[in-house]
C-alpha cells in the first residue's frame, strides 16, 4: 500500500506479431456520436471451430463493444446474415460482419462496420499469429469506437500491478479487461508501486533487490532494467513526468521523507518539499504543471498540490480523517484518491474546480486508485474477498470487476493510451 504507515514501514507481450490492411473508412454522420448505437454482432463467418476463436477472440470483442459507452450489444434472430436485413431484424443501427481464416499459423481477420442500410462504414482486414487473437480483438474494438465518436478506445491499454502470486511481490502487467497476466520483473525481493511513463513503453518501481528501497525502470516488455541512483536512503513511491524525462519520488535525508524529482538516468537530484512532515504518493497532473502529493503538515495525512518547481502549495482535501494516494484524471479536472471515512478506507472522486467530493462506497478497504486512459473508468484494490485483489469499476461505481485472483495483488496503475 501506498499509505503512510506503508512508507513508514519502509523507513524501519513480449511483443505479438500483428499487422493491419485493406483500409477502408467513410464518415460517419456526427449526430451518430451524441448517442448509444445499438450494434448487431453476429458469430463470425469461419471455417474453424467455433471454440477456437471464441474465447480468445469473439468474447473479449463483445465485452470491449459492450463496455464502449458507446455501443450497446442488440440481440439478434439466428440465420440473418450480416446485412440490412439483420440490422432492421434487430433494430441496430450497425451491423459488424466479420469473417475468419487461418492461413498457416497466422489467422486473418475481416471486419466490415454496416450501417442499417448495408452500407459499409468501415473495413479493415488484421493479421496475427493464435497468441494474438484477443489483441486482435481489442484494436478492431478501438477502431469501431474511433470510427463512430471520433476517439479510440481503451481496450489496447495495460495496467501494471504488484503481484506475489510467484513468491515475492513483483511487477505484472494485464490487459484492460484483466485478460494476459504476465510477470515482468524477476528480482526475487520485494519489488511494488508500479508506474507507467507517458509513452506507454516503460515503468518506473521501487525494489529491496539490494536490500534498500531503490527506483528501477523496465520495458513494459521486460528485459533489462536499469537502476535509477540518487544517493538517498529512501527511494519509493516514484512516478514518471508526463512532458519530461523527470520522476517524481519519495526520498530521505536523515529519515525526514520529502517529495524529490530526478532525471531518469539519476541525475539533476532536486528537493521540492522541505517540511518536518511526512510527505509521500506524488503524482503529476496530466500536464506536467503541477504534482499532487499527500503531507500529514496539517496533523492528519491529507491531500495538497504544488506547482512541479514545488512553490503555490495548496491543499485539496478537507473531508475524510485520512486522505492519500491522489492520481489525476485524464483530463486534469477530478482527482481519486484513497478516503478513511468511519474508520475504512474508501475511494473519493474530488472535481478540483468546485471542490466538491463522492464517495465511491465498497466492501471491504478500497485502495489506490488509478484512471483509465479516457477518464470512465477507475481501477483499484480491495481486500473484500479477504485478500488483496484488483478491481475496476466505472467512476460512477457501477460495472464492478475483479480482474485479479491469484495470491495477492496490490499497487494498481494503469497506462496513460489506450490504443
Amino acid at each position: 500500500m501506498r499509505r503512510t504507515t506503508f512508507l513508514l514501514s519502509l523507513l524501519l507481450f513480449r511483443a505479438l506479431p500483428l499487422a493491419a490492411q485493406t483500409q477502408i473508412t467513410t464518415t460517419i454522420k456526427p449526430e451518430l456520436a451524441l448517442q448509444i448505437a445499438r450494434i448487431a454482432v453476429p458469430r463470425p463467418e469461419t471455417t474453424l471451430p467455433l471454440e477456437a476463436i471464441n474465447t480468445p477472440f469473439f468474447a473479449p470483442l463483445t465485452r470491449d463493444l459492450a463496455y464502449s459507452g458507446v455501443f450497446a450489444i442488440a440481440p439478434i434472430p439466428p440465420n440473418v446474415p450480416a446485412g440490412a436485413d439483420l440490422a432492421k431484424a434487430a433494430n441496430a443501427q450497425f451491423v459488424l460482419a466479420l469473417k475468419i481464416e487461418q492461413q498457416g499459423d497466422d489467422f486473418i481477420v475481416d471486419a466490415r462496420l454496416l450501417d442499417s442500410t448495408g452500407v459499409m462504414q468501415f473495413g479493415q482486414r488484421y493479421r496475427g499469429a493464435a497468441g494474438a487473437l484477443s489483441k486482435i480483438a481489442h484494436v478492431i474494438a478501438n477502431d469501431l469506437v474511433r470510427t463512430v465518436n471520433g476517439k479510440p478506445g481503451i481496450f489496447q491499454s495495460h495496467i501494471g500491478f504488484a503481484s506475489n502470486r510467484t513468491g515475492n511481490f513483483e511487477i505484472w502487467l494485464m490487459d484492460w479487461d484483466g485478460a494476459n497476466q504476465r510477470q515482468i520483473t524477476r528480482h526475487n525481493a520485494l519489488s511494488i508501486l508500479p508506474s507507467w511513463s507517458a509513452d506507454n513503453e516503460r515503468m518506473v518501481y521501487t525494489s529491496f533487490a539490494r536490500g534498500t528501497s531503490d527506483m528501477y525502470i523496465i520495458s513494459r516488455r521486460g528485459g533489462a532494467r536499469i537502476r535509477v541512483p540518487t544517493g538517498l536512503n529512501l527511494n519509493t513511491s516514484a512516478t514518471f513526468s508526463p512532458v519530461s524525462n523527470d520522476i517524481a519520488f519519495v526520498g530521505s535525508v536523515a529519515g525526514n521523507p520529502d517529495i524529490y524529482l530526478v532525471k531518469d538516468d539519476g541525475t539533476n537530484l532536486r528537493r521540492l518539499t522541505h517540511e518536518s512532515s511526512i510527505e509521500s504518493t506524488p503524482e503529476w497532473s496530466p500536464n506536467g504543471r503541477q504534482i499532487s502529493f499527500t503531507s500529514g503538515r496539517s496533523g492528519s495525512p491529507q491531500i495538497y498540490t504544488m506547482d512541479a518547481d514545488g512553490s503555490n502549495v495548496q491543499r485539496i482535501s478537507f473531508e475524510g480523517e485520512w486522505n492519500d494516494d491522489a492520481t489525476w484524471s485524464s483530463d486534469g479536472s477530478q482527482i481519486a484518491y484513497t478516503s478513511r471515512v468511519n474508520g475504512r478506507f474508501q475511494i473519493r472522486i474530488a472535481d478540483l474546480a468546485s471542490r466538491q467530493s463522492r464517495i465511491l462506497a465498497g466492501e471491504g478497504s478500497n485502495e489506490q486508485p488509478t484512471w483509465s486512459p479516457d477518464g470512465k473508468w477507475i481501477a483499484f484494490q480491495s481486500n473484500r474477498s479477504g485478500r488483496w485483489q484488483i478491481y475496476r469499476m466505472r467512476v460512477e461505481g457501477t460495472d464492478l470487476l475483479q480482474l485479479t485472483f491469484d495470491g495477492e495483488n496490490k499497487d494498481p496503475d494503469w497506462s496513460k493510451k489506450g490504443d
